[in-house]
């Protein structure tokens, strides 16, 4: 069974937010810049997409009373391809060097590294120059938390002296990432998870069947990127195997956490092995069907950043199920010890990406678990 395409621009969980937007469009008072924040995969590059094709569509349309992108003429199909000349996105890089020419940009679905300062003057130089085509021109930073200080510090000029017409879009997992200056500057538009059943109801537009739906609505937590990616899995399992059982992360990922429970700390380093295994397993998963942008020829200088990306993976299925025990326990005396643990991946996923020792910083993350220890990781693992 192959799998129908999905609804595109479906914001599930966040038609009040795109209300909003909405109405500061129709009312002319269009945020100069825009900061959206969220868990990852929850959908804040389908609300920026579809508010920067508001922007620049030259035929809006009125849905359910709302101005809308007509998603029709030639430039919103430009916005959504990144080749309309007046919208620009910039991505961290898989590679350091210097020069732009061999620059390689990740792939959407990738944790890149830190986005450095020569990234953030270009987008600044950028900035300066005004729309080529119709009266604005929208210009985004994905994983803007990425940015170090210097990058943020080389960014203020471009907020303090916008260009008539420009709109910036900053979208991160963690707000708190960046400097008060940038967030003081910006419309914050935090976003919450979606709910199952409309989760469920877009993924009935698959032709997947019921247990599939449910496998991935309960994988996903809420985050509709995990919904699509996990009934993907799910359709190219059974392509490949009739009758073979599948197994979700989040199955995996709750009996990765009942064997941890088990272990006692010198454990750990067992564990450890067995996360960058599973990380790599959902990385080549996702490229097998369909879900990267960028061939394997491509990432070759950014192996490391691979590494760390499928870590991410791992660790944000994690963070789910701890998610869950801590909910399904917040009245009762174990809801500290979920919590802490929550904060502990968190904080391991955040200081992996910022170039971290990733088997190190996952040794003392499962021995801060399986122990229920709740202490800061080190200082010399952060950095």
């Amino acid at each position: 069974m192959s799998a129908h395409p999905l609804p595109e621009n479906r914001l599930l969980g966040h038609s009040a937010r795109w209300a909003a937007l909405a109405r500061a469009f129709a009312s002319g008072n269009i945020p100069q810049s825009l900061l959206l924040s969220g868990p990852p995969q929850i959908g804040k590059w389908t609300l920026a997409l579809r508010y920067a094709q508001l922007l620049l569509c030259p035929s809006p349309i009125e849905d359910n009373g709302l101005p809308a992108p007509c998603g029709q003429c030639k430039v919103c199909h430009q916005v959504k391809i990144e080749t309309f000349p007046d919208f620009k996105v910039y991505r961290p890089l898989v590679s350091s060097v210097e020069d732009e020419r061999d620059w390689v940009i990740a792939p959407k679905m990738m944790s890149g590294s830190i986005l450095p300062i020569h990234v953030a003057r270009k987008f600044g130089n950028e900035a300066m120059r005004k729309p080529l085509i119709g009266p604005r021109k929208v210009m985004v930073i994905v994983q803007a938390d990425r940015m170090n200080d210097e990058a943020q510090n080389a960014l203020l000029k471009t907020f303090e002296e916008p260009v008539s017409g420009l709109s910036i879009f900053l979208l991160c997992d963690n707000a708190d990432q960046l400097r008060p200056t940038i967030r003081s500057r910006c419309w914050h538009v935090p976003l919450g998870l979606a709910s199952d059943d409309e989760i469920t109801d877009w993924l009935q537009a698959t032709g997947a069947d019921a247990t599939q739906i449910d496998q991935a609505v309960r994988t996903a937590a809420g985050r509709p990127g995990v919904a699509k990616r996990e009934i993907e899995r799910l359709i190219a399992a059974q392509n490949e195997e009739e009758g073979q059982p599948f197994v979700s992360r989040q199955q995996q990922a709750e009996a990765f956490l009942r064997r941890l429970e088990k272990s006692s700390p010198v454990g750990a380093l067992g564990f450890t092995e067995e996360a960058l295994l599973l990380g790599k397993q959902w990385w080549d998963e996702d490229q097998s069907v369909g879900t990267a942008t960028t061939g394997k020829k491509e990432l070759k200088k950014g192996d490391a950043k691979v590494v760390r990306s499928s870590v991410a993976l791992f660790l944000d299925e994690l963070a789910s199920v701890y998610r869950a025990r801590w909910i399904g326990n917040v009245t009762s005396s174990k809801a500290v010890r979920w919590s802490d643990g929550l904060d502990q991946i968190r904080k391991t996923r955040q200081y992996i990406l910022r170039n971290a020792n990733t088997n190190l910083a996952l040794d003392v993350l499962f021995g801060h678990l399986i122990s229920g220890q709740s202490q800061r990781l080190p200082e010399r693992i952060a950095r």
